[in-house]
């Protein structure tokens, strides 16, 4: 007779299986590690005295391309990895170009790539590096202000350049770049080239 049942997501099986085999060498499958996560979910209903029996009734060796891979476990968002440098934000992604506007380009080349590449942010070079930045708010308030803002060149109406960081920088010393004014921040790779992370997307890394 089935006195009680708790209910274990996916993606709790699949991590308490990894850590029966990384914290106790023991190497189950997915419905161990559900287990040792529902008998947690039921500890307060257990006293000290008491003893509890918990079933391993399966191998590890049928999910050694599942929950023992990383990238398996990554592409359903299992892995829960430690973001703590730069370089963690956009490990994902880093082999994307950067998307940048020249100085001498038109205000309307920039909206046309905010809208083909669906961001909000661009940095503005010149032959000497970033010299500023766009930000679709700030196009909007000078075409409010100008209706032909579009065929004037970038830098009449750019910004601040973007704030530039090691790919080692610790995350707290780059969310604290972030302000009511800067909505992004420059990663500067290993290899020399740059990346961009913005305000929106590092608190949704954190998180």
């Amino acid at each position: 007779l089935i006195d009680g049942f708790t209910k274990v997501t996916d993606k709790d099986a699949a991590v308490y299986t990894r850590k029966i085999a990384l914290e106790e060498g023991i190497f189950v499958g997915n419905s161990a590690g559900a287990a040792i996560k529902g008998l947690l979910q039921l500890k307060e209903h257990f006293k000290p005295e008491d003893v509890v029996v918990v079933l391993f009734h399966d191998s590890g060796s049928r999910y050694v391309g599942k929950m023992f891979n990383d990238d398996w476990m990554r592409e359903r968002g299992f892995l829960e990895e430690e973001i703590t440098k730069a370089e963690d934000v956009i490990k994902d992604h880093i082999d994307k170009p950067l998307i940048v506007v020249r100085t001498e380009e038109l205000v309307s080349h920039a909206i046309e790539r905010m809208r083909k590449y669906k961001i909000s942010q661009i940095p503005v070079i010149d032959i000497t590096g970033f010299v500023g930045s766009v930000d679709e708010s700030d196009l909007f308030q000078s075409y409010v202000a100008d209706k032909n803002v579009a065929d004037k060149p970038i830098k009449d109406v750019m910004g601040k350049p973007f704030p530039i960081v090691k790919h080692g920088t610790p995350i707290e010393e780059v969310s604290r770049l972030f302000t009511k004014e800067n909505e992004a921040v420059l990663i500067e790779l290993e290899n020399g080239n740059h990346h961009i992370i913005t305000k929106d997307y590092i608190v949704v890394a954190i998180k």
